[in-house]
């Protein structure tokens, strides 16, 4: 049976959201619904970027094979600054994607501030995961594709896939960049389905985002009735093949 792995999973306190979720609560559920790997980014708490990340490496560290991190820091800053705290994170702490969060950061993806992430996952050959949904119009799926059209050669994944609202548009923007691929936390299953019959599930990728969800994007999967090979894909080979999980 293929490996499932968790595209999207938070480890700490997140201010955006008002959630904390700790390390008992991440190993609770992956037993419960048997998830072999998470990759995991810091909530939203921004006093406390090296922390956050040292707490995601740790957690790595006791869990090799099945956890990895995704760094996530403000744009807001200058590009020294940005490039130091990234370049840790992927180089010495083993993190394999770098996350933009429009809504958190006040930053939409097409940004001028946005351009110093995209620079620095093509320097570093990451991907970058972008959140889209809630936040909007900041954190419109449509505002990723002039800049996956600029970086062809960077890899650009959509958390949420619109987040049901904005799904067709994130279809849309997966459709026209071959370099987008749909995470697909928080969309209706319907929503999710279209998305195989019209993207393929090659480009598309579990994610639940919180502990209390992850029943649930298994649950819409498997209502897919995919293919072994189809649900392989979606249930890990895909994040395993974007993220070079190893």
């Amino acid at each position: 049976m293929a490996m499932v792995i968790d595209a999207h999973m938070h480890l700490g306190e997140d201010l955006i959201y008002n959630s904390n979720d700790d390390e008992e609560r991440v190993l609770g559920y992956m037993k419960e619904f048997g998830i072999d790997g998470v990759i995991l980014q810091p909530g939203l708490k921004v006093n406390d970027w090296h922390k956050s990340c040292e707490r995601i490496y740790e957690f790595t560290q006791r869990h090799p094979g099945h956890a990895w991190g995704i760094v996530s820091y403000t744009p807001h800053c200058s590009e020294e600054e940005y490039i130091e705290h990234v370049s840790w994170a992927i180089n010495e702490l083993g993190f394999v994607a770098i996350k933009l969060h429009p809504e958190a950061y006040c930053c939409a993806a097409n940004a001028p501030q946005a351009r110093k992430v995209y620079e620095v996952a093509r320097k570093l050959k990451v991907p970058v995961m972008i959140h889209t949904g809630n936040g909007v119009a900041s954190a419109l799926p449509s505002l990723v594709i002039p800049m996956a059209m600029e970086y062809p050669d960077v890899t650009f994944v959509l958390a949420h896939a619109g987040g049901g609202m904005f799904g067709s548009e994130a279809l849309v923007a997966a459709q026209v960049c071959p370099n987008i691929y749909l995470e697909t936390s928080w969309c209706p299953v319907y929503v999710v389905k279209n998305f195989v019959e019209k993207l393929g599930c090659h480009r598309l990728m579990l994610g639940t985002d919180n502990p209390d969800n992850v029943g649930v994007e298994l649950a819409k999967h498997y209502a897919l009735h995919l293919s072994e090979k189809d649900l392989a894909l979606c249930l890990g080979e895909t994040a395993r093949k974007v993220f070079s999980l190893k």
